[in-house]
């Protein structure tokens, strides 16, 4: 008789560049019995950012159940780990890889919620998640201060050529979408992540995700770094809702050539020895941008449960 309680866990990088870097999550499988204290119990045993727990479906409205814990609570959405759970079934050959595309829903806390999962030659090439629409606040039309917890001039912010500021843009986080002017000013921004904090804190946001178009990469779009003290990270290396955003961002402005499609790669983790990919797709229709944020992944290793839930 099968044991009812899943007794492995996977550690999976998502948002990979050629099998490296990414952003560590914890994936189960099976989790049809578990309660949430039993799940709590793994995801701070498993001690990372997220663990997501996946269950699938008889419910013909969706095809996976799928929850996301910290090591200390549930929270309603994760996107690498979504990243991580699909990357996971797919590794595992139980999703169908004779099509091209299969289009799966996950239902989240945060809804149902669509999934694109591609194959080539019947392996993984790409996951892609819908993101929330994306909403456009205020631009940040003072730079000093910013300038300066973030260690650069206002000379060194902006796009050369180009008339376009920072902005506030969520698909699902509040971010500021930060340009500057090259990659050695990207790689050069040493914030003062307690000032940064209160300067997010006091716009009630996530963070602040800068770019550049020159890259490290000739794969990539844009270049990018993520700062989240708000959330506790100082730096992140690989962000799906932030490159979302900034994929949004980018149409709004028309940075970048693209009729109804664009479709941009984000170089992050750089600098921080972890180089990660992430995939956006947009597109317009009566004048709505909506986006899909993606990449690829890989197990880094499984990890057997202990006896934890008796």
């Amino acid at each position: 008789m099968k044991n009812k309680y899943p007794n492995k866990a996977y550690i999976v990088n998502a948002f990979t560049k050629d099998n490296i870097g990414g952003n560590k999550a914890g994936v189960v499988i099976d989790c049809e019995h578990l309660t949430y204290e039993e799940m709590l119990k793994i995801a701070a045993h498993l001690n990372l950012s997220e663990t997501a727990f996946i269950t699938k479906s008889s419910n013909p409205l969706y095809d996976y159940e799928v929850r996301f814990f910290t090591p200390t609570t549930e929270v309603d959405l994760c996107g690498h780990a979504t990243i991580a759970s699909f990357y996971t079934l797919g590794k595992l050959g139980l999703l169908d890889n004779s099509k091209e595309k299969l289009p799966l829903k996950q239902k989240t806390l945060a809804g149902i919620l669509d999934i694109e999962v591609s194959f080539k030659n019947g392996n993984i090439s790409s996951i892609l998640m819908t993101q929330t629409s994306p909403e456009f606040h205020c631009y940040i039309e003072d730079l000093s201060d910013l300038c300066s917890i973030l260690g650069i001039s206002p000379l060194e912010a902006g796009i050369p050529g180009i008339e376009v500021k920072p902005m506030i843009v969520s698909t699902g986080l509040k971010d500021i979408i930060f340009p500057v002017n090259s990659l050695n000013t990207l790689k050069k921004i040493t914030p003062d992540f307690g000032k940064l904090k209160n300067y997010t804190d006091n716009l009630n946001i996530v963070g602040l995700h800068a770019f550049t178009f020159e890259t490290e990469n000739t794969d990539s779009s844009v270049a990018t770094r993520n700062f989240g003290p708000s959330v506790g990270i100082d730096e992140e290396s690989a962000t799906g809702t932030s490159n979302g955003a900034l994929c949004a961002y980018i149409m709004k402005h028309n940075l970048m050539d693209f009729c109804t499609n664009l479709q941009i790669s984000c170089e992050q983790g750089y600098y921080m020895n972890n180089p990660s990919e992430i995939l956006c797709q947009g597109s317009i229709e009566n004048n709505l941008i909506s986006i899909k944020v993606g990449g690829i992944g890989s197990i880094e290793k499984i990890v057997p449960l202990p006896d934890l839930l008796n």
